[in-house]
């Protein structure tokens, strides 16, 4: 057995475990019951400790490949097809535990469709640079020119590191939010990358004296512990809190929210007045609880009427009691 073949061989089982990936995940979401355990929601998180290490061993490849050009020694070759090797594995099972962790997850199917695709596509990518290089150093009977497949070789090696990047942003959208790099940057950064209608200045120079309380006082705390698991990315419990709407009804649990002019019937306050250790306290461990003023803050708001951004104050009796059931 030739090791070109080894080569070829490696990637014929990346497209088979993806494929086999893709066709497991349903039968792993169908496996649920009380008292059954279910290896989907207990492998799947491992995909965010995994995924460092294609990125680690692509980025090593590429710098010690940027050693070769400048040394030109023979004995380097062998480390990078090692570094490219390492990192075809572990984007393989990087992708299998994406693809569980995706499974019945509440993100944002767009954001969402465009990770899962650029994490394939880096590894197909990953596959053709592992083979390309091989062929270039270190396959003798090869009939291609090997100043081109070494070129080709470079520019997909490139090529990964950016694939890389952006298949890295998409993913930190889905678990911290797409203002996660922007948030506490200074304010001509943010006046650069976000949008205008998202910036309180646009808008707290109009609307009336609770809708600038929400802007001012309410809306950075929902920004900053709230929406990377409730906002535009990611929908916890089905909870939007950035939709006006969702945001008074709730989500899953069916228990109303926001009561506008009565904080103590809301759920929202109730969650967020539970002790540190209580299982549903909002925001959960390790996402920074509210301090005492910023809780005042949001049941000032919701005495006040609960008014949102965009949408006129809401009326208490306009509200309804319960929301509507879930569609399941």
């Amino acid at each position: 057995m030739s090791k070109i073949f080894c080569v070829r061989r490696l990637g014929g089982w990346l497209l088979a475990v993806i494929v086999a990936g893709l066709g497991l995940t349903p039968e792993l979401r169908a496996a649920d019951g009380d008292g059954v355990f279910r290896w989907q929601p207990f492998l799947g998180p491992f995909h965010s400790v995994l995924l460092h290490f294609p990125i680690g061993f692509v980025t090593m490849a590429f710098l010690v490949d940027l050693y070769y050009l400048w040394r030109r020694k023979a004995e380097v070759q062998p480390v990078i097809t090692l570094m490219l090797g390492l990192s075809v594995l572990t984007t393989l099972l990087t992708i299998v535990l994406g693809l569980l962790r995706a499974t019945g997850a509440e993100y944002d199917p767009q954001t969402l469709a465009a990770h899962k695709n650029y994490g394939i596509a880096v590894g197909v990518l990953t596959v053709v640079t592992l083979w390309l290089q091989w062929l270039g150093y270190h396959e003798t009977k090869s009939d291609a020119p090997r100043t081109l497949l070494r070129a080709g070789y470079r520019c997909l090696l490139l090529g990964n590191i950016v694939l890389l990047i952006i298949a890295g942003h998409e993913g930190g959208n889905l678990t911290h939010g797409s203002n996660y790099l922007t948030k506490n940057a200074p304010g001509f950064v943010k006046a650069l990358v976000e949008d205008e209608k998202e910036t309180p200045a646009a808008t707290a120079s109009g609307g009336n004296e609770q809708e600038r309380f929400y802007i001012e006082k309410v809306k950075p705390i929902f920004d900053s512990k709230c929406l990377s698991c409730h906002g535009p990315e990611k929908q916890k419990g089905k909870y939007r809190m950035d939709q006006p709407v969702i945001a008074l009804k709730g989500g899953d649990s069916e228990k109303l929210a926001v009561k506008p002019g009565d904080p103590f019937a809301s759920n929202l306050v109730r969650l967020i007045l539970l002790p540190a250790g209580d299982d549903d306290v909002m925001p959960p461990a390790g996402k920074g609880s509210l301090t005492p003023e910023e809780v005042m803050h949001v049941i000032r708001w919701i005495q006040q009427g609960a008014a949102l951004p965009g949408a006129a104050p809401a009326d208490p009796k306009a509200t309804p009691e319960k929301p509507a059931p879930v569609e399941k």
